[in-house]
């Protein structure tokens, strides 16, 4: 039978890196913001609230995406600490033996 592992220190360097992909995501979210800035006044000119809308959408897509993100990072720390809780708890009762 396979034994499921964790390995504690690659589950928070995983973390980590959802940091990082976190910060380039809002650079991303600038990006987008800042090219809808770039023609707004084009839009408004001709009585379109196209870019209320085009910031409204682009920052309730991040705003899912960082929620995602933010939930899978609880649940890998979560998963890493009630694995070591296990841990301990099993080498507990192999020292009471």
């Amino acid at each position: 039978m396979d034994m499921m592992r964790y390995d504690h220190a690659m589950m928070a360097d995983h973390v980590s890196a959802q940091a990082n992909l976190v910060a380039h995501m809002n650079d991303l979210r600038t990006q987008a913001l800042n090219t809808v800035n770039h023609v707004a006044g084009i839009w408004t000119a001709h009585g379109s609230d196209a870019a209320q809308q085009a910031y409204h959408e682009i920052n309730q897509a991040f705003s899912t995406v960082f929620a995602t993100i933010e939930r899978h990072g609880a649940a890998i720390g979560q998963a890493s600490t009630n694995a070591g809780v296990t841990d301990h708890g099993v080498a507990a009762g192999f020292r009471g033996l």
